[in-house]
């Protein structure tokens, strides 16, 4: 049921542990509404007195916000999406992991321990080529049609030729690539993007932040991003993505900024975004980075717009609801996912630019 209308409600959440509690009115402008079916069995809160957060001008009631006046940039009618499997290109090849139980049994010593192995498999032929060898684990990273990205990690006693490091299986001539080990780099976390692999470099041995680099797998290209990126407590990955040849990460030197890397102009912007506290899960596409930092949060590049991104469908703001997945971003449309229950819901809303 679609129509317009302009309504004052009251809006509720509840997040277990990242799980956010509490309701507030809220105002809503005269916008198209869909109305999404309340979930059955769904768990009624009470409203909240105060908001959980105050963010400038934003008032925050744990997981709910309404964009405030005079946004550029807004977001569309919240829909519920179903993946399709319709026009998924079968690839060509597929990955295999290896992953033998390496608690030591009574009698065993730590060189008894089998290592994690991995497999590039043709999925027409069936033939497979293993990346690493007996004398370390081998870690899958991520996958395109050209390349599988793995982390090698020597166990210490046996011999290999092989480095610590992060490499890249060229899949159809396969040909390994090195692309960051020791001792000259400490790769973790590695996110791709066509020929450019993004990683972070923790070889200054801090505990807290890494540096952030970037790997160009045709022209062996490697130079340094950012300087402190976080990675104490969660993946460093939450605080970067790369899409479409630019860089969105967080950097924490000077302060947490969030910035945007250019690998065309080789440029480097730090977004207007005032009242930031510790920004994560990124992610960028067409012009636009999303990110959550006490709320989810965009950013359109060219307009030089920051917008606010609400999640809570219309008609949930006063059942328990749970957060199942980041927000992210492809081409103009949002995506993310909710959970009640055991069942989980997932979303979607256009970007709309200008007014």
């Amino acid at each position: 049921m679609d129509k317009k209308l302009r309504l004052s409600i009251v809006v509720c959440v509840v997040i277990s542990g990242a799980i956010l509690v509490g309701c507030t009115s809220a105002r809503l402008a005269a916008q198209d509404v869909h109305l999404i079916p309340t979930p059955e069995g769904a768990i009624v809160v009470p409203p909240c007195d105060e908001p959980t957060w105050v963010v400038g001008e934003q008032r925050v009631c744990r997981f709910l916000v309404t964009p405030l006046p005079g946004e550029k940039v807004r977001t569309g009618t919240i829909t519920e999406f179903v993946p399709s499997e319709r026009g998924q290109r079968q690839s060509h090849y597929t990955v295999i992991e290896d992953t033998p139980n390496q608690v030591l049994e009574p009698g065993q010593s730590i060189h008894d321990i089998p290592v994690r192995k991995l497999y590039v498999q043709d999925t027409v032929t069936g033939e497979q080529v293993r990346l690493g060898d007996d004398a370390g684990d081998a870690f899958f990273q991520a996958m395109t049609d050209q390349y599988v990205i793995w982390k090698y990690q020597w166990n210490g006693w046996a011999e290999t030729t092989t480095k610590i490091g992060l490499y890249a299986y060229v899949l159809e001539i396969g040909k390994e690539i090195v692309i960051a080990r020791k001792p000259d780099y400490a790769p973790l976390y590695p996110e791709i993007d066509g020929q450019w692999v993004l990683y972070t470099d923790a070889k200054n041995n801090n505990v807290y932040f890494a540096k952030l680099r970037v790997h160009n797998l045709a022209t062996g290209e490697d130079f340094q991003v950012g300087s402190n990126v976080s990675y104490y407590g969660r993946p460093s990955s939450d605080y970067y993505a790369i899409t479409d040849g630019k860089i969105a990460w967080v950097e924490t030197e000077g302060g947490w900024t969030v910035r945007v890397y250019d690998l065309a102009t080789r440029t480097t912007r730090i977004l207007d975004v005032p009242n930031t506290s510790s920004p994560v899960n990124l992610d960028i596409s067409n012009g636009i980075v999303v990110w959550f930092d006490k709320f989810w949060r965009g950013y359109d590049l060219e307009q030089d717009a920051l917008f606010t991104i609400p999640t809570v469908p219309p008609g949930w703001e006063n059942i328990s609801v749970q957060p199942a997945s980041p927000v992210t971003v492809k081409d103009n449309q949002l995506y993310w996912s909710l959970k009640i229950g055991d069942k989980v819901y997932r979303f979607t809303a256009q970007i709309i630019r200008g007014r």
